[in-house]
């Protein structure tokens, strides 16, 4: 299969927009997804005054926060995210990641705290627009630090309140 860009040349893949084979020149990969250039540049270069970051060698890209299924979700942002499984509901609010509602559900709730711990992250990406990805960092590490504060503050109080409870029935 020959490059629809360069005729000459071996393709190493399909666009996942267009279908068109591109060769290594012409490849553009996003979130581990292959595109040519003129279709990543079409999808996501089309959003105005979004700031631009790199993603693959020689190729830019705009940083696609909030735009749903549309976003990028840049790599250096995956992992645990420590203020979605803290504070679940209040996060999950700030961040217009709605699906952390359903911590108010029964049984439902203990499993979608770890769900916003693994995915959190990536769906506040997605439903929330960032200036940058540093933003977007430094706004979950805010999170995370209040999300302990509030643990540890919970924890420190059950904790006095079970030993007076204990000093109370304690007959000297």
């Amino acid at each position: 299969m020959k490059c629809f860009y360069h005729p000459d040349r071996d393709a190493i893949g399909v666009c996942l927009n267009c279908g068109r084979s591109v060769c290594p020149e012409c490849q553009v990969v996003l979130s581990n997804k292959l595109y040519c250039k003129p279709c990543a540049d079409k999808v996501f270069s089309s959003r105005v005054g979004a700031p631009t970051r790199t993603e693959s060698i020689g190729t830019v890209i705009e940083n696609t926060s909030g735009q749903g299924n549309l976003a990028v979700i840049p790599p250096e942002i995956r992992g645990w995210n420590w203020g979605a499984f803290f504070l679940g509901i209040i996060w999950g609010i700030g961040n217009n990641v709605w699906i952390a509602l359903l911590e108010l559900i029964p049984f439902v709730g203990w499993v979608m705290i770890i769900v916003l711990g693994i995915k959190g992250n990536e769906w506040a990406w997605r439903n929330k627009r960032w200036n940058s990805v540093e933003h977007f960092k430094k706004t979950q590490r805010t999170w995370a630090k209040w999300g302990l504060a509030v643990f540890v503050v919970a924890f420190l109080v059950g904790l006095i309140i079970g030993v007076a409870e204990e000093f109370s029935t304690v007959s000297w």
